[in-house]
């Protein structure tokens, strides 16, 4: 089975912050795109997880979204 990757993200907009998960992607690189959009909505990136263990950390995540849009 292949790994999936889902986009864990922050909604700041209330008193008190809520963490959300998005929908399960098949690909990291799809998953880099919901990032975008959800950035565009400003919610506050957290990280990309994969069902397999691997991870993109804010740190990182923030630096393939500034890449790939310059």
């Amino acid at each position: 089975m292949s790994e999936t990757f889902c986009v864990r993200y922050q909604d700041t907009r209330l008193r008190k912050p809520v963490q959300k998960i998005s929908m399960t992607y098949p690909s990291r690189d799809q998953a880099l795109n919901a990032a975008f959009l959800i950035k565009e909505k400003n919610f506050d990136l957290l990280e990309i997880r994969g069902s397999e263990g691997s991870l993109l950390t804010k740190f990182d995540l923030e630096k393939a979204l500034c890449v790939a849009t310059a």
